[in-house]
Protein backbone atom coordinates (compact mmCIF):
# COMPACT_ATOMS: atom_id res chain seq x y z
CA UNK A 1 0.00 0.00 0.00
CA UNK A 2 2.89 2.61 0.87
CA UNK A 3 4.67 1.92 -2.14
CA UNK A 4 1.61 2.39 -4.38
CA UNK A 5 1.21 5.30 -2.57
CA UNK A 6 4.41 6.60 -2.85
CA UNK A 7 4.22 5.86 -6.79
CA UNK A 8 0.60 8.18 -6.95
CA UNK A 9 2.39 11.01 -5.23
CA UNK A 10 5.26 10.83 -7.28
CA UNK A 11 3.21 10.50 -10.30
CA UNK A 12 1.08 13.67 -9.19
CA UNK A 13 4.41 15.99 -8.43
CA UNK A 14 6.07 14.93 -11.87
CA UNK A 15 2.77 15.98 -14.05
CA UNK A 16 2.29 19.05 -11.69
CA UNK A 17 5.54 20.05 -12.57
CA UNK A 18 5.54 19.65 -16.33
CA UNK A 19 1.99 21.86 -15.76
CA UNK A 20 3.87 24.74 -14.28
CA UNK A 21 6.82 24.46 -16.45
CA UNK A 22 4.59 24.63 -19.29
CA UNK A 23 3.08 27.71 -17.62
CA UNK A 24 6.27 29.45 -17.44
CA UNK A 25 7.01 28.72 -20.79
CA UNK A 26 3.68 30.25 -21.89
CA UNK A 27 3.79 33.42 -19.57
CA UNK A 28 7.05 33.99 -21.56
CA UNK A 29 5.96 36.35 -23.86
CA UNK A 30 7.73 36.06 -27.54
CA UNK A 31 9.12 39.31 -28.55
CA UNK A 32 8.06 39.90 -32.40
CA UNK A 33 10.76 41.79 -34.27
CA UNK A 34 9.52 43.05 -38.03
CA UNK A 35 12.86 43.61 -40.22
CA UNK A 36 13.20 45.37 -43.74
CA UNK A 37 16.17 44.28 -45.70
CA UNK A 38 17.94 46.74 -48.18
CA UNK A 39 20.91 46.42 -50.53
CA UNK A 40 23.20 49.38 -51.18
CA UNK A 41 20.98 50.39 -53.43
CA UNK A 42 17.85 50.97 -51.69
CA UNK A 43 16.49 47.83 -52.91
CA UNK A 44 14.53 45.25 -50.69
CA UNK A 45 15.92 42.19 -50.12
CA UNK A 46 13.47 39.49 -49.45
CA UNK A 47 15.32 35.78 -49.81
CA UNK A 48 17.28 35.58 -46.19
CA UNK A 49 16.38 32.92 -44.30
CA UNK A 50 16.56 32.73 -40.58
CA UNK A 51 19.53 31.67 -39.99
CA UNK A 52 21.19 34.53 -41.74
CA UNK A 53 20.10 36.92 -39.14
CA UNK A 54 21.64 38.11 -35.55
CA UNK A 55 19.34 39.18 -32.94
CA UNK A 56 20.29 40.99 -29.99
CA UNK A 57 18.97 42.54 -26.67
CA UNK A 58 20.77 45.01 -24.93
CA UNK A 59 23.87 43.43 -26.23
CA UNK A 60 23.46 39.72 -25.75
CA UNK A 61 22.68 37.71 -28.65
CA UNK A 62 19.07 35.81 -28.80
CA UNK A 63 17.91 32.98 -30.28
CA UNK A 64 16.00 33.04 -32.72
CA UNK A 65 12.16 30.88 -31.63
CA UNK A 66 10.32 32.44 -34.90
CA UNK A 67 10.70 33.61 -38.58
CA UNK A 68 9.13 34.21 -41.18
CA UNK A 69 8.85 36.32 -45.24
CA UNK A 70 5.54 35.93 -46.71
CA UNK A 71 4.47 37.96 -49.44
CA UNK A 72 0.65 37.45 -48.97
CA UNK A 73 1.06 37.80 -45.21
CA UNK A 74 -2.39 39.51 -44.62
CA UNK A 75 -1.85 43.01 -42.46
CA UNK A 76 -4.40 45.13 -40.36
CA UNK A 77 -3.86 48.98 -41.37
CA UNK A 78 -4.98 52.01 -39.54
CA UNK A 79 -5.27 55.12 -41.89
CA UNK A 80 -4.65 58.40 -39.65
CA UNK A 81 -5.68 61.18 -41.69
CA UNK A 82 -5.37 64.82 -40.57
CA UNK A 83 -8.68 67.00 -42.06
CA UNK A 84 -7.63 69.87 -39.68
CA UNK A 85 -8.10 73.50 -41.42
CA UNK A 86 -4.66 73.73 -42.59
CA UNK A 87 -5.10 70.56 -44.71
CA UNK A 88 -7.66 72.15 -46.89
CA UNK A 89 -5.42 72.53 -49.88
CA UNK A 90 -3.98 69.11 -49.60
CA UNK A 91 -6.87 67.05 -48.56
CA UNK A 92 -8.13 66.10 -51.53
CA UNK A 93 -4.59 65.26 -52.86
CA UNK A 94 -4.06 63.45 -49.82
CA UNK A 95 -7.70 61.35 -50.14
CA UNK A 96 -6.84 60.51 -53.78
CA UNK A 97 -2.98 58.80 -52.61
CA UNK A 98 -4.52 56.92 -49.92
CA UNK A 99 -7.36 55.47 -52.19
CA UNK A 100 -4.57 54.72 -54.77
CA UNK A 101 -2.94 53.07 -51.54
CA UNK A 102 -5.30 50.89 -50.41
CA UNK A 103 -5.68 49.63 -53.90
CA UNK A 104 -2.43 48.53 -53.94
CA UNK A 105 -2.77 46.61 -50.86
CA UNK A 106 -3.71 42.27 -50.53
CA UNK A 107 -7.22 41.85 -50.94
CA UNK A 108 -7.11 40.14 -47.56
CA UNK A 109 -5.46 43.23 -45.98
CA UNK A 110 -8.47 44.90 -43.84
CA UNK A 111 -8.64 48.99 -43.14
CA UNK A 112 -9.96 51.32 -41.36
CA UNK A 113 -10.00 55.05 -41.47
CA UNK A 114 -9.79 57.75 -38.51
CA UNK A 115 -9.69 61.36 -38.53
CA UNK A 116 -8.76 63.99 -36.92
CA UNK A 117 -8.71 67.84 -36.67
CA UNK A 118 -10.03 68.92 -33.23
CA UNK A 119 -10.72 65.19 -31.83
CA UNK A 120 -10.15 62.48 -33.04
CA UNK A 121 -13.37 60.39 -35.28
CA UNK A 122 -13.51 56.95 -36.54
CA UNK A 123 -14.61 57.65 -40.17
CA UNK A 124 -14.66 53.62 -41.70
CA UNK A 125 -14.20 50.90 -39.21
CA UNK A 126 -11.90 47.69 -40.49
CA UNK A 127 -12.88 46.73 -43.75
CA UNK A 128 -11.55 44.73 -46.94
CA UNK A 129 -14.43 46.48 -48.96
CA UNK A 130 -12.43 49.09 -50.63
CA UNK A 131 -15.76 50.78 -52.00
CA UNK A 132 -16.82 51.47 -48.58
CA UNK A 133 -13.21 52.68 -47.88
CA UNK A 134 -13.50 54.51 -50.70
CA UNK A 135 -17.25 56.33 -49.74
CA UNK A 136 -15.88 57.43 -46.09
CA UNK A 137 -12.85 59.35 -47.51
CA UNK A 138 -15.32 61.08 -49.76
CA UNK A 139 -17.13 62.70 -46.94
CA UNK A 140 -14.02 64.56 -46.05
CA UNK A 141 -13.98 68.51 -44.92
CA UNK A 142 -10.95 70.42 -43.73
CA UNK A 143 -11.82 72.44 -40.88
CA UNK A 144 -10.39 73.01 -36.94
CA UNK A 145 -7.75 72.33 -34.74
CA UNK A 146 -4.38 69.51 -34.82
CA UNK A 147 -5.02 67.01 -31.91
CA UNK A 148 -2.06 64.62 -33.69
CA UNK A 149 -1.50 62.80 -30.32
CA UNK A 150 -4.85 61.97 -29.58
CA UNK A 151 -5.65 60.11 -32.81
CA UNK A 152 -2.54 58.63 -32.79
CA UNK A 153 -3.44 57.49 -29.42
CA UNK A 154 -6.64 56.34 -30.22
CA UNK A 155 -5.30 54.47 -33.55
CA UNK A 156 -2.62 52.96 -32.02
CA UNK A 157 -5.74 51.15 -29.67
CA UNK A 158 -7.73 51.01 -32.58
CA UNK A 159 -5.24 48.92 -34.85
CA UNK A 160 -4.32 46.57 -31.85
CA UNK A 161 -7.98 44.84 -32.18
CA UNK A 162 -7.17 44.07 -35.89
CA UNK A 163 -7.59 40.47 -37.16
CA UNK A 164 -3.68 39.79 -37.90
CA UNK A 165 -1.01 39.85 -36.27
CA UNK A 166 0.95 42.49 -38.88
CA UNK A 167 -0.37 45.52 -38.13
CA UNK A 168 0.47 48.96 -38.91
CA UNK A 169 -0.63 52.45 -39.09
CA UNK A 170 -0.49 55.28 -41.98
CA UNK A 171 -0.18 59.19 -40.50
CA UNK A 172 -0.93 61.04 -43.26
CA UNK A 173 -0.70 65.01 -41.33
CA UNK A 174 0.67 68.28 -42.51
CA UNK A 175 1.49 70.26 -39.17
CA UNK A 176 2.18 69.83 -35.32
CA UNK A 177 -0.18 69.09 -32.08
CA UNK A 178 -2.11 72.37 -31.36
CA UNK A 179 -4.64 70.66 -28.57
CA UNK A 180 -4.51 66.86 -27.51
CA UNK A 181 -4.49 65.54 -24.11
CA UNK A 182 -2.26 63.07 -24.62
CA UNK A 183 1.46 63.89 -24.41
CA UNK A 184 4.44 63.12 -27.01
CA UNK A 185 6.09 60.69 -24.53
CA UNK A 186 3.11 59.02 -23.94
CA UNK A 187 2.62 58.05 -27.24
CA UNK A 188 6.44 57.15 -28.10
CA UNK A 189 5.92 54.94 -24.80
CA UNK A 190 2.72 53.29 -26.19
CA UNK A 191 4.39 52.39 -30.20
CA UNK A 192 7.33 50.63 -27.63
CA UNK A 193 4.93 48.21 -25.81
CA UNK A 194 3.17 47.82 -29.14
CA UNK A 195 4.36 45.33 -32.03
CA UNK A 196 3.32 47.80 -35.16
CA UNK A 197 4.61 49.85 -37.74
CA UNK A 198 4.31 53.47 -37.75
CA UNK A 199 4.63 54.98 -41.16
CA UNK A 200 4.44 58.68 -40.48
CA UNK A 201 3.64 61.20 -43.69
CA UNK A 202 4.31 64.78 -43.28
CA UNK A 203 2.78 67.13 -46.04
CA UNK A 204 4.59 70.62 -46.26
CA UNK A 205 3.15 73.92 -47.80
CA UNK A 206 3.68 74.39 -51.81
CA UNK A 207 6.83 75.80 -52.33
CA UNK A 208 5.08 79.00 -53.55
CA UNK A 209 3.14 79.50 -50.16
CA UNK A 210 6.22 78.22 -48.08
CA UNK A 211 7.19 82.80 -47.51
CA UNK A 212 3.59 82.81 -46.76
CA UNK A 213 3.15 79.89 -44.35
CA UNK A 214 2.74 80.40 -40.65
CA UNK A 215 4.82 77.93 -37.71
CA UNK A 216 1.70 76.49 -37.51
CA UNK A 217 1.32 74.68 -40.37
CA UNK A 218 4.74 73.58 -40.16
CA UNK A 219 5.22 69.79 -40.46
CA UNK A 220 6.92 68.75 -37.03
CA UNK A 221 9.48 65.88 -38.75
CA UNK A 222 11.53 65.34 -35.29
CA UNK A 223 7.44 63.87 -33.79
CA UNK A 224 6.95 62.02 -37.34
CA UNK A 225 10.42 60.44 -37.08
CA UNK A 226 10.34 60.03 -33.30
CA UNK A 227 6.39 57.75 -33.71
CA UNK A 228 8.25 55.92 -36.94
CA UNK A 229 12.12 54.76 -35.33
CA UNK A 230 9.98 53.90 -32.18
CA UNK A 231 8.40 51.39 -34.66
CA UNK A 232 10.29 50.34 -37.05
CA UNK A 233 8.88 52.24 -39.65
CA UNK A 234 9.85 55.11 -41.89
CA UNK A 235 9.02 58.97 -41.85
CA UNK A 236 8.78 60.98 -44.84
CA UNK A 237 7.89 64.37 -45.74
CA UNK A 238 6.67 65.38 -48.93
CA UNK A 239 6.12 68.85 -50.80
CA UNK A 240 1.84 69.82 -51.91
CA UNK A 241 2.79 70.43 -55.59
CA UNK A 242 0.73 73.82 -56.60
CA UNK A 243 -0.72 71.99 -59.49
CA UNK A 244 -2.34 68.37 -60.25
CA UNK A 245 -1.83 64.98 -58.41
CA UNK A 246 1.44 65.02 -56.59
CA UNK A 247 3.92 61.91 -58.06
CA UNK A 248 6.19 62.38 -54.78
CA UNK A 249 3.30 61.56 -52.60
CA UNK A 250 2.29 58.64 -54.71
CA UNK A 251 5.87 56.98 -54.74
CA UNK A 252 6.28 57.53 -51.21
CA UNK A 253 2.80 55.44 -50.52
CA UNK A 254 4.24 52.93 -53.45
CA UNK A 255 6.94 52.66 -50.98
CA UNK A 256 5.36 51.77 -47.92
CA UNK A 257 2.88 49.60 -50.00
CA UNK A 258 5.99 47.32 -51.12
CA UNK A 259 7.83 47.16 -48.15
CA UNK A 260 4.64 45.80 -46.15
CA UNK A 261 5.04 42.74 -48.39
CA UNK A 262 9.05 42.33 -48.45
CA UNK A 263 9.36 42.29 -44.38
CA UNK A 264 10.71 39.62 -42.51
CA UNK A 265 8.93 38.70 -38.72
CA UNK A 266 11.44 37.31 -36.27
CA UNK A 267 10.47 36.58 -32.52
CA UNK A 268 13.01 35.41 -29.50
CA UNK A 269 11.74 34.77 -25.81
CA UNK A 270 13.60 36.80 -23.78
CA UNK A 271 15.93 36.05 -21.05
CA UNK A 272 14.64 38.63 -18.52
CA UNK A 273 10.94 38.87 -19.24
CA UNK A 274 8.64 41.05 -16.62
CA UNK A 275 10.81 43.41 -15.40
CA UNK A 276 9.24 46.59 -16.63
CA UNK A 277 12.28 48.27 -18.30
CA UNK A 278 12.83 49.26 -21.14
CA UNK A 279 15.21 47.08 -23.65
CA UNK A 280 17.20 47.62 -26.49
CA UNK A 281 17.04 45.35 -29.83
CA UNK A 282 19.27 45.15 -32.15
CA UNK A 283 19.05 43.23 -35.83
CA UNK A 284 21.82 42.60 -37.80
CA UNK A 285 22.26 40.07 -41.19
CA UNK A 286 25.56 37.89 -41.55
CA UNK A 287 25.95 39.95 -44.99
CA UNK A 288 26.00 43.19 -43.42
CA UNK A 289 22.59 44.63 -45.21
CA UNK A 290 21.02 47.71 -43.83
CA UNK A 291 17.96 46.23 -41.47
CA UNK A 292 15.34 48.70 -39.83
CA UNK A 293 13.61 47.66 -37.43
CA UNK A 294 12.40 48.84 -33.81
CA UNK A 295 14.88 49.57 -31.36
CA UNK A 296 13.56 48.47 -28.39
CA UNK A 297 10.50 47.67 -26.58
CA UNK A 298 8.88 48.08 -23.19
CA UNK A 299 8.91 44.49 -21.43
CA UNK A 300 5.89 44.36 -19.22
CA UNK A 301 5.29 44.21 -15.37
CA UNK A 302 5.41 40.92 -13.30
CA UNK A 303 2.28 40.48 -11.99
CA UNK A 304 2.27 41.18 -8.18
CA UNK A 305 1.63 37.73 -6.48
CA UNK A 306 2.76 35.91 -9.51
Amino acid sequence: MGHRFQSFALIVVLALSAVLCAQVRVDVRLVNVIATVMDDRGRYISHLSADDFFIEEDGRPQKIAHFSQDQDTPVSIGVVLDTSGSMDRKLRTAIDAVERFAEQLHKDDEIFVLTFSSRPILRQDFTTDRSRLHQSLRRLLATGGTALYDALDEGLRKVRAGTHTKRAILLVTDGQDTGSFRKLDEIVQTIRESELLVYSLGISPPVYAQRSSTRRDEVDMKVLRAFAESSGGSAFLVSQGPLGPNKQLDRVLDTIANELRSQYTLGYYPQRPDDGQYHRIRVRTRTGNDVRARRGYIAASEKVGS
